[in-house]
């Protein structure tokens, strides 16, 4: 095992504290904690980002900002050392290294391009109602949590709002609730992978599913995505495999998976059947919710018979990230064996808002706001791709049909590689983040190459005034970084 994996550090993209910040804080945790000392030596910034599946600019800055503050020591030609322990903190609690930043007047950048749900248009009064509802008598059986695979009346909701949402026709016994995607394809993968089993990604893919997978012992392999979504592997040498799609809205690039391409993923299950091998397909259905123009296509789990594939969703996107609340819809054959790997691996899903958002989704509170939230982020991405207009020169890009971002592709002359290897986008982001302004890049959802380079431009969390000012700020990074690459923009345009 590399010395980066045995640290046990993980990353969330999902979370509102920036991922170097993450770093930062468990790199301060295992210091506190006694499980690095003074003199240890850490991965390198290359070898760290590379196990925690993202850029080098990330593990870089997590790096400088705690040899600024003192924990660590970066020795030339040496590596990176710890530099001194830290006093234990009360009660077994550890500092938040946001906090050693503020303290050391360093801000964190601002997340101004986030594609989180927008927190001050929730309906926190109707939230708190269906609250007050759903606790005045509440269920012994909750209380004392004895629900392991969820609250059944919540679980008899989402039945009803997948079909009426999309499509699905399946059972309430049918679902388990999750504490959100990483839970739930943790408890899918322990299901029915061994270790050496095959595990396809798509590339580019949420790029913290990499990490995840690495953590969990298993090497992802690739699967190339064109225009019509994921190509399924002309050979798959496996008895069993598992593989993970968002056909519904490919994450991050943002089409649908074709008709064709659909069927094709159906053809190659049957195929992997009758050769008495299994292929299990885990539908992620990311951000589907938001659907703008056209007609969403039937899920696969639909067309499926409901035979290999695992329907896999949030509400963290519809409500807000803090709710942590997910589901499973499961073949009926294989609803057993994931209870039973939930139970080994232990239910991190809490039982305690699970009777809330029941009674939200009951009292019809659910829907109003996902249609408010729907009309919300249209108007949101139409202002956005207004603002983004001047930065045509650089920046490429089309408005999405549904979702929380869109992809804003850097032209031509910067989708090569520059000499030093280091991609364009990921120069963007350092310059930005100098500007205190945190921006997601597309080539940092590649696990393996080639790259595509361009922007992810969150348009639903942040203001409008908010925006505005990144998309100035945006400007001023194009103009420094790519407009004074040799003469390119002036190649480009002329």
């Amino acid at each position: 095992m590399s010395l980066a994996a045995s640290l046990s550090l993980t990353v969330d993209e999902d979370n509102a504290v920036p991922i170097y910040l993450q770093i930062q804080q468990q790199i301060c945790q295992l210091i506190q904690g006694g499980r690095l000392h003074a003199g240890d030596k850490l991965p390198s910034s290359r070898e760290l980002a590379k196990s925690l599946g993202v850029s080098r600019t990330t593990s870089l800055k997590a790096y400088d900002n705690l040899v600024a503050e003192g924990l660590l020591l970066s020795l030339p030609k040496r590596g990176v050392f710890v530099a001194r322990a830290l006093p234990p903190m009360p009660g077994g609690r550890f500092a938040d290294s946001r906090v050693h930043l503020l303290q050391n007047n360093v801000s964190p950048p601002e997340d101004a391009f986030d594609s989180g749900a927008d927190v001050c248009a929730f309906p926190a009064k109707r939230w708190a109602n269906s609250l007050r509802r759903s606790w005045l008598a509440p269920d012994p059986v909750l209380l004392r949590g004895d629900y392991v695979a969820g609250y059944p009346a919540l679980k008899q909701q989402i039945a009803i709002y997948l079909n009426s949402l999309r499509g699905i026709d399946c059972e309430p016994g049918q679902i388990l609730l999750t504490a959100g995607n990483r839970d739930a394809l943790t408890i899918i993968s322990h299901a029915v992978l061994k270790q050496q089993e095959g595990l396809y990604l798509e590339n580019p893919c949420y790029r913290q599913m990499t990490s995840l997978f690495h953590h969990l012992g298993k090497t992802p392999l690739p699967l190339s995505v064109d225009a019509e979504g994921a190509l399924p592997p002309t050979d798959i040498p496996f008895q069993q495999a598992l593989v993970v799609l968002t056909p519904g809205r490919q994450y991050p690039l943002g089409m649908p998976m074709s008709s064709v391409r659909r069927q094709a993923w159906l053809n190659t299950i049957a195929n992997q059947e009758a050769k008495g091998a299994q292929l299990w397909v885990v539908e992620d259905d990311y951000d589907c919710e938001f659907l703008y123009q056209g007609r969403a296509h039937l899920p696969l789990i639909q067309q499926d018979g409901q035979r290999h594939v695992f329907f896999v969703g949030s509400f963290s996107k519809v409500m807000f990230r803090g709710l942590r609340l997910g589901f499973i819809v499961a073949p009926p054959d294989k609803v057993q064996l994931l209870e039973q790997s939930q139970a080994r691996l232990g239910s991190s899903v809490s039982l305690g808002l699970q009777s809330a958002l029941s009674e939200f989704m009951a009292s019809g509170e659910f829907a109003v706001h996902l249609r408010r939230m729907r009309r919300h982020y249209l108007q949101r991405r139409d202002w956005l791709c207004e603002q983004l207009s001047e930065l045509s020169p650089w920046l490429n890009f089309e408005k999405p049909g549904g979702g929380m971002h869109l992809v804003a592709y850097l032209h031509e002359p910067w989708q090569t590689m520059p000499d030093d290897n280091q991609c364009w986008d990921s120069r963007l982001a350092e310059a930005a983040a100098r500007k205190g302004l945190h921006l997601p890049i597309l080539s940092n959802c590649y696990f393996t190459s080639p790259y595509r380079q361009g922007l992810l431009l969150g348009y639903s969390a942040a203001e409008e005034g908010t925006l505005l000012q990144a998309v100035k700020t945006l400007k001023s990074c194009l103009q420094a970084t790519l407009g004074s690459a040799a003469g390119l923009i002036d190649d480009f345009t002329n």
